[in-house]
């Protein structure tokens, strides 16, 4: 005699229902505990607008006014960088023009008549947020401000940032220059795509080469710059991000974090102060991942703000002051004689764990930036000068 019929025919109703019951608990039960960490209730944050996205699903996870136009500040510099990376070389020698030198803070201190490789300019938009370096870019790849403008705007619709419009490629104060979390989210995660911008944003500081425009080869000095993302030397498994700050758009962030394979990107855009910035970041970063089951972050302190966090108030005419203390002392050799080798210059990253960047050497490889180690720096022979395409 089957079960089924042995079930239905010999037992009472009650104790068929009673053993029915007990099976789907048996059931039930694990997938409800494995679904346990999905019932954790949604972070209460203080910025205006954010979203938190898997970049592998496009999944919007968490999403607080999502589509709220709003000025994205330096965020906007994400943008510029693809925009940069898709147009021009990363080896060709840009000029700085009086114009873009003239850029209200931050930046890098660019001066009129200097040139600096594509690269480099990168690294400055970057990790500095120099506004200079971005005009610099612009005017190279679009022909002037307004030129780049009209591309960014047809990048980011190519993206699918439709509810998004810039004017410049800083992201200084216009009122027709915004975006909102979730075009953010999108722009970011079409860059982190591109190799050399995903090794840009995970770097924590560099030195680049800026050329003086006049006399040899060897005239050059090097500029200092380190990341104002403090989630990369707090929170484990921080890929890269860009802050933002004017007075108007307050604290905004737009980075990427990977735990146990899976990558989340936060978008946050007006969160009223640096603290509250980090500690919406760190909310949703821990919400979304607790979402797959995995654990949150180790609390590790964020760390105390650079001399000089992110944009300055366009009001306030002066330029960042680079955190020289905080950084490994820079090992570069001396100017060459005509006929040599450029030097190698390298920017050591702070913690153990960051790469040590090459902020130019002969040959750039135009995948990823360039990394040494000391060791090699100690032993490494120039090599012959190679032609550079412009």
């Amino acid at each position: 005699m089957s079960f089924r019929l042995w079930l239905g025919r010999d037992y009472p109703r009650w104790r068929r229902l009673g053993i029915v019951g007990a099976v789907l608990w048996a059931v039930v039960l694990p997938a409800r505990a494995q679904e346990g960490a999905y019932a954790a209730p949604a972070p209460s944050i203080a910025a205006l607008s954010a979203v938190l996205m898997n970049p592998a699903s496009g999944e919007v996870i968490y999403a607080k006014e999502p589509r709220m136009r709003l000025p994205p500040a330096s965020t906007t510099k994400v943008l510029t960088a693809l925009v940069t990376l898709e147009r021009l070389d990363l080896n060709a020698r840009v000029p700085v023009s009086p114009q873009a030198a003239s850029a209200p803070p931050s930046r890098i201190g660019l001066r009129p008549g200097e040139m600096a490789m594509t690269q480099d300019l990168l690294y400055g938009l970057m990790l500095k947020s120099g506004n200079d370096a971005a005009e610099t870019l612009a005017e190279a790849a679009g022909g002037s401000v307004p030129g780049f403008a009209e591309l960014m705007n047809v990048k980011a619709a190519q993206i699918g940032a439709r509810e998004s419009h810039f004017m410049n490629p800083h992201g200084l104060p216009n009122d027709d220059h915004y975006t909102t979390a979730y075009d953010l989210a999108l722009i970011f995660r079409q860059a982190m795509m591109h190799p050399v911008f995903a090794d840009i944003v995970r770097t924590r500081s560099a030195d680049l080469r800026i050329e003086s425009g006049r006399g040899g080869y060897g005239d050059w000095r090097m500029v200092p710059v380190q990341t104002h993302n403090r989630l990369l030397m707090s929170y484990d498994g921080t890929l890269g991000g860009k802050t933002g700050f004017t007075f108007k758009a307050r604290r905004c962030f737009v980075g990427e974090v990977d735990r146990g394979g899976v990558r989340l990107i936060v978008a946050i855009l007006n969160s009223p102060s640096s603290v509250t910035l980090w500690q919406d970041a760190r909310k949703l970063l821990d919400y979304g991942f607790a979402r797959y089951g995995l654990a949150p972050a180790p609390a590790v302190p964020i760390p105390a703000a650079p001399v000089a966090d992110d944009d300055e108030p366009v009001m306030v005419q002066r330029t960042h002051t680079p955190a020289v203390a905080r950084m490994t002392p820079v090992v570069a050799a001396k100017a060459p004689a005509k006929g040599k080798a450029a030097p190698v210059a390298v920017a050591a990253a702070k913690a153990k764990a960051a790469p040590v960047v090459v902020a130019r050497a002969d040959k750039v490889d135009k995948r990823a930036s360039t990394k040494i180690s000391r060791a090699e720096l100690s032993s490494a022979k120039p090599s012959k000068p190679v032609k550079r395409r412009t």
